[in-house]
């Protein structure tokens, strides 16, 4: 962390962030094969983004609330009512282009599970944070969340992933029975309501053929 901190801190991320995937797979959404694509997803993530864009968020919040009185609350405070919010959506979208879904899909993943992760957030993180500006040097406070973020990378890679397949199933049955409800009854079907409309007694001024009338209101 004293000589290559940028570089410790983006592999430390990168590593954890691909091992919370990989429990993910195998332990909490059991897949049958392990998707190696995925996993370099989520390390490549860690390295590039997550890991410098925490230590450079650390290092923000230090130069401007170090000094101050009550510094730990203040840290606290803005980072889970500026940063907490904004990551979520930032995360699934990042995640989504590099699986290169559409921008709809991504729109619709951000608002299927926002709030999910948001709330879950400021359930997990905001003691761990308060500790964390509170005990731990600025150099090594990245380090001490990849300690915990294990489980939280995790249930992140489970919400990105795991629900993605779920919702695109879910869409594709829905697709199959909207199919089915508006295609034309078969053939076997249409006759059998015309004999059966054919046989019904006739009152008034009702037309004579009752099988042409049926013809006039089926699809």
């Amino acid at each position: 962390m004293q000589k290559y901190p940028w570089k410790t801190v983006a592999f430390s991320t990168g590593f954890v962030m691909s091992t919370g995937d990989a429990i993910s797979q195998k332990f909490v959404e059991r897949n049958e094969k392990f998707d190696c694509k995925r996993y370099v997803r989520y390390w490549a993530f860690g390295v590039i983004i997550a890991g410098p864009l925490f230590h450079g968020w650390y290092i923000r919040l230090q130069t401007i609330f170090g000094k101050s009185k009550f510094a730990p609350f203040k840290m606290v405070a803005v980072d889970q009512l500026v940063f907490a919010p904004v990551f979520p959506p930032f995360f699934l979208g990042v995640m989504g282009l590099m699986k290169g879904d559409s921008f709809s899909v991504i729109k619709q993943k951000i608002q299927k599970d926002y709030l999910d992760i948001l709330t879950s957030c400021w359930s997990v993180w905001p003691g761990v944070q308060f500790v964390n500006f509170l005990l731990v040097p600025i150099s090594h406070r990245v380090l001490f969340n990849n300690t915990i973020a294990l489980g939280w990378d995790t249930y992140l890679a489970w919400k990105a992933d795991a629900s993605k397949q779920k919702s695109t199933n879910t869409l594709v049955r829905s697709k199959s029975t909207d199919t089915l409800v508006r295609s034309k009854p078969p053939d076997t079907l249409v006759r059998s309501l015309e004999t059966t409309v054919a046989s019904l007694p006739v009152w008034g001024d009702a037309p004579t053929n009752q099988t042409s009338m049926f013809v006039a209101l089926s699809p």
